[in-house]
């Protein structure tokens, strides 16, 4: 009998293995849904057809460097992930970063912006690319590379683009301007490091010349949409409750409609310019109608940037976890107009 409760002791105890379950896919209720639960950061939504293209952030995998992640709009598993090249040499100290991703019209390619630098007692990146990259290969091939060079009006050499678009299949359109990093000196030996992006208005990127062209009557724009009628809702630096409209081959954009505070991001959202007002809140106008709408969102953290999502009321809203002063990491969330 002894011998039999040993044997039975040891044939419990053996390893055993569990299969995976199934992945679910994406929830099926009402928004606000939340979209990505990474404990990174998630930044730059963009959204083509039913892909949501975006900057990823692991810090236990790549550091400091941004990959480009790809997931279904609706939510669900990654599709893809595409990274910068591995560093050669342990003497390679450079990073390397992708954000501000846009996909081509018929999604088969991915623009994006390319920054490297070292961050061993450097602030910033020396190298600023624009990108466009077949999305199988995005990771190791690309077929048009722009390294951002212009100088404004005040003499400040451009650096950087945001919001990336696709005007059509030959051309890009994006918020042109200049990049900086600043230290905040914190208690002690803390210093906190910040990013600012100052536009200098909107541009536009021929891919088969390389030939940039500034777009009469989008100087100064701060924020972006493309309006229903082919022409373009902005936002300027001076004036960030205003929106203009600046209609198809128009020199200058005209006032259309005033918000209630200095507009962070806009958005065409079926039809309906959407712009994010302080912080938790986005505001807009319905068509024909003067009657400011207001939606507070009631997130966990500030919103910092909206992308619509084609053929509904809904959008992607970009927010941060918390309320950190400098910032805090951020997942995307989906949301519904009313």
């Amino acid at each position: 009998m002894l011998g039999f409760c040993v044997l039975v002791a040891c044939e419990h105890t053996r390893p055993y293995s569990v299969a995976a379950p199934d992945p679910l896919g994406p929830w099926g209720g009402p928004p606000p849904q939340r979209l990505t639960f990474s404990p990174g950061d998630d930044r730059h939504p963009a959204v083509t057809g039913d892909v949501l293209v975006y900057s990823r952030l692991d810090p236990d995998e790549r550091g400091n460097e941004r990959c480009l992640a790809f997931l279904p709009a609706a939510g669900g598993t990654l599709l893809r992930e595409a990274c910068p090249p591995p560093r050669r040499t342990p003497a390679d100290t450079f990073v390397d970063t992708w954000i501000e991703p846009a996909l081509s019209p018929d999604g088969g390619r991915v623009a994006y912006m390319w920054q490297q630098g070292s961050l061993v007692g450097v602030l910033g990146f020396g190298d600023t690319r624009v990108v466009v990259a077949p999305v199988e290969r995005a990771g190791d091939s690309s077929e048009f590379l722009w390294r951002i060079f212009y100088v404004s009006p005040s003499g400040i050499p451009a650096d950087a683009v945001s919001e990336l678009s696709w005007v059509d299949d030959h051309t890009l359109r994006f918020l042109l301007g200049h990049e900086y990093i600043f230290k905040v000196k914190g208690g002690g030996l803390i210093r906190y490091t910040d990013t600012t992006f100052q536009s200098y208005g909107l541009a536009q990127l021929d891919l088969p010349t390389g030939a940039l062209s500034l777009i009469a009557g989008g100087d100064s724009a701060f924020a972006y949409a493309e309006a229903p009628d082919g022409g373009l809702w902005l936002v300027r630096n001076e004036s960030r409750q205003t929106l203009r409209h600046l209609s198809p081959g128009a020199d200058s954009a005209m006032a259309v409609a005033e918000y209630s505070g200095p507009v962070q991001g806009l958005a065409n959202v079926a039809g309906v310019p959407v712009a994010i007002v302080a912080d938790t809140t986005v505001e807009w106008f319905e068509p024909a109608d003067p009657v400011l709408r207001r939606l507070v969102m009631g997130a966990a953290g500030p919103l910092r940037r909206i992308e619509a999502v084609p053929g509904a009321r809904r959008f992607v809203a970009e927010i941060e976890r918390g309320w950190a002063l400098f910032g805090d990491p951020a997942n995307f969330w989906l949301y519904e107009l009313p």
